[in-house]
């Protein structure tokens, strides 16, 4: 039980280092996906504004 709880302290710290690395990096490839989706989304309206228009 003592071992288990030493383990427990020693990852503690690494978690909370990694836990908001892995978030920062969850929001980051997040907002690129959508402005890659939101960038082919207005480049398809153009088209078939353009489209409509002609």
């Amino acid at each position: 039980m003592l071992r288990y709880s030493v383990s427990l302290q020693t990852a503690s710290p690494s978690l909370a280092v990694s836990c908001p690395l892995l978030l920062v990096a969850a929001l980051g490839s997040a907002t690129r996906f959508l402005g890659d989706a939101g960038c082919l989304l207005y480049k398809q309206s153009n088209l078939s504004i353009h489209s409509v228009a002609a």
